[in-house]
Order: C-alpha cells, then structure tokens, then sequence
C-alpha cells in the first residue's frame, strides 16, 4: 500500500505546496520507545503528515525544500515554523487564549491576561458576525500595542515571557481580520493529528525500529483525511489506490 500509494501522497504534498492558506502541527508519537514527531500540514482540502526524528527545522526541509513560499501560515509559536520561507504567519489564537486563561488563574490580582483574552475573543466575534468591511481593525490594533507596550515587570514572570513572545510576533497575530481566508485558530490541523494520537492510545507506540510504520501510516492517513475533506469515502479511497485507479 505504500509503495502503490506514494504517487497519490506526493500529489498532495505538491498541492499543499503550492497553497496560499496552510496550517501545520506537529506531535510526539513513541516509535518503538523512542520519541520521534509526526508533522502534520492542510488545508481545506487537503492533509499531508510524515514523520521524523527531528521537530526542527530539518524535518520540515526535508519534504518542504523550498518552505511554502505562497503560503499565509498558521501555526503555534514553535520556532521552526518561522525559520521557514512563506507568504506570511498567523498565530493560532486558540492557543493563546489557552495560555491566558492558566495566567489569570496562575495570578487573580493582575488583568493583562483577561484584557487580552477578552480582545482576542471580540476580534474572533468581530470576523465572524460584523460585515467584513466595517470592522473596526484600527480600534483592535490600537488596544493590542497598549497591553503590549504595558509594564508587566511586576507581575509574573510567565506573563513576562508571554508579552514578550507576542511583542516579537505581534504582526502575525490578527492577520486573519485582513485575509477572509485565513482562519483565527490552528483546530483544523490538530485534527490532522488527532486520528494519529487516537492510534498510539490504543497501540502504545509504532513498534518497527525504523519508523517505517509510522511512515506507511501517515502516508495512508493523509490520503484518508483528504478523502474525506473533498467529501469522498475513505475506503474507497483505499480501494481505489489498492487498484491503482
């Protein structure tokens, strides 16, 4: 299956490639008792995942050469995703507001996080339910800089590293209220991966000493999900490269 499938799986490879809007995530998976890293990439239509020893830049390198140089992509804060040649990033806000929900928690006296979180959350409403051209973008961007330019050296220091996070990347955060395509969270690609962690809380690890396992399932997975997301049967989808149609 891997070897009639492997046209099919760098078709989508070569499509995601060539995508304007792309979102990437990546995960621990246990091959035989070591930690290695299933990468997941999509789109709308499509899911590619691979796996690799490495969560740097390397891995992506290795199956994106050239990065994604047409693309607007959404991702977490991790390092190697900026290390790439693209279009564009955009922070997955679900993300964010994960982390400033632990800091309100983390410290009740301070409302940074809350101020931010609620922002956050009036831009989502904003894009979702406000004529696209008459939201009020100036107004967002103008409350962002204040909490970022706002002294926190007194708070804690995880809202200090926080702030400073977004100060470096505070152009890639509301990039979606500028772009109707692109997506204010990151979901679609930890669904990507989901099915995955799913298969290793069942099995406990991919048992082949050389990821060749954990290779063959991504492959089939990816042609699986993309089947799917273009409203296709999964089996069939099977079937079909099984018969080499």
């Amino acid at each position: 299956m891997q070897k009639k499938s492997q046209s099919v799986y760098e078709e989508i490879r070569r499509r995601i490639e060539q995508s304007t809007v792309v979102g990437g995530d990546e995960t621990g998976v246990n091959i035989n008792g070591e930690l290695q890293w299933i990468w997941a990439w999509q789109t709308d239509s499509l899911t590619y995942a691979y796996n690799d020893k490495s969560r740097g830049k390397a891995a992506i390198d290795k199956h994106f050469e050239n990065g994604l140089p047409k693309a607007i992509l959404t991702t977490d804060r991790h390092a190697s995703y900026f290390n790439m040649d693209v279009a564009g990033h955009h922070i997955c806000l679900a993300h964010i507001l994960r982390e400033l929900t632990f800091l309100t928690e983390l410290d009740t006296e301070q409302t940074w996080s809350s101020q931010l979180a609620e922002l956050i959350k009036e831009s989502i409403h904003k894009r979702k339910s406000e004529i696209w051209e008459r939201i009020d973008r100036v107004s967002i961007l103008d409350r962002f800089k204040k909490l970022l330019t706002t002294c926190t050296a007194n708070l804690h220091q995880k809202i200090i590293n926080l702030q400073k996070s977004l100060n470096k990347h505070k152009d890639h955060v509301f990039k979606f209220l500028f772009d109707p395509d692109i997506p204010y969270d990151n979901n679609a690609s930890e669904r990507a991966v989901r099915q995955l962690k799913v298969k290793q809380k069942v099995s406990g690890s991919f048992r082949n000493p050389d990821g060749k396992g954990a290779d063959t399932f991504c492959q089939i997975h990816s042609i699986t999900q993309t089947a799917k997301k273009n409203n296709q049967n999964p089996f069939s989808a099977i079937l079909a490269v099984a018969n080499n149609y």
